[in-house]
């Protein structure tokens, strides 16, 4: 029986997405890597598999037990996964969008973030870097804000079978969006070059593949995709400024 990891309910089956018929055809040709639309949703408590995965890679590398007391900056914050990291007791946990709708939610742009440098031990920021005007300013934003030592949590759908990224120079109209980029709302789709933004922005890390880190996860039963990446990365705990400094250059060869 499937077995859902958010709400640790036993289910019988994922709901399919409620649009997987309308699926770019762009996407499935290029095999970009998102969503499970198949085994989607849980019909207990309705979280999708993207956020199944996450927590089952959270939990599975330790950043769980890391959780209570540290300092955490959660951007477009997860409702499931929302709660759990609340129950864990942080220090410090900070929520904010860029246009807040839930209470306690700050109003935050990951371009432009109000915080002093060297506030955060882990910053969450799933599915956002495919919205944003400039995912290198965003991601030098998230660096400066994490001490030493602190993890980037950034999951983003991504077609590793294109060797760069594709976006335009204008904003897309939201058809021409949905066929390139996957939805309406999405400026970009993250091609194989994926790391390289991380990497000059001054983060250390790569992709970790389901297969290293949950070769005993069943993605039926878990209900995920299993070519779906670990997109974790950590701003190195020595001499991380002047690491920054020195990537600043190779970041106009990915913006």
């Amino acid at each position: 029986m499937a077995f859902c990891c958010i709400c640790r309910a036993h289910v019988s089956e994922w709901l399919p997405h409620p649009n997987r018929d309308k699926r770019s055809p762009l996407m499935a040709m290029l095999g970009t890597v998102g969503s499970n639309l198949t085994r989607y949703g849980c019909p207990a408590c309705h979280c999708n598999d993207r956020l199944r995965h996450l927590w089952l890679y959270m939990d599975k590398t330790g950043l769980a037990t890391r959780l209570a007391g540290s300092d955490v900056l959660h951007l477009a914050p997860e409702p499931g996964l929302e709660r759990i990291i609340a129950d864990l007791e942080p220090a410090t946990y900070v929520r904010g969008d860029l246009n807040p709708t839930q209470p306690g939610h700050q109003r935050l742009d990951v371009e432009s973030l109000p915080f002093a440098d060297e506030t955060f031990d882990l910053a969450i920021c799933n599915h956002v870097l495919e919205h944003v005007n400039s995912p290198m300013r965003a991601l030098h934003e998230l660096f400066r804000c994490l001490r030493p030592g602190g993890l980037l949590i950034a999951q983003t759908p991504f077609a590793p079978a294109m060797h760069n990224t594709l976006e335009l120079h204008e904003r897309p109209d939201p058809q021409t969006a949905h066929l390139l980029f996957g939805q309406e709302d999405h400026v970009r789709l993250f091609g194989g070059d994926i790391t390289r933004y991380f990497h000059a922005a001054g983060f250390e890390g790569e992709l970790l593949q389901h297969t290293t880190l949950l070769p005993d996860f069943s993605p039926t039963e878990y209900g995920c995709n299993e070519h779906e990446p670990f997109f974790v990365f950590w701003k190195p705990a020595t001499h991380a400024a002047e690491r920054a400094n020195r990537t600043a250059g190779e970041a106009a060869t990915v913006c």
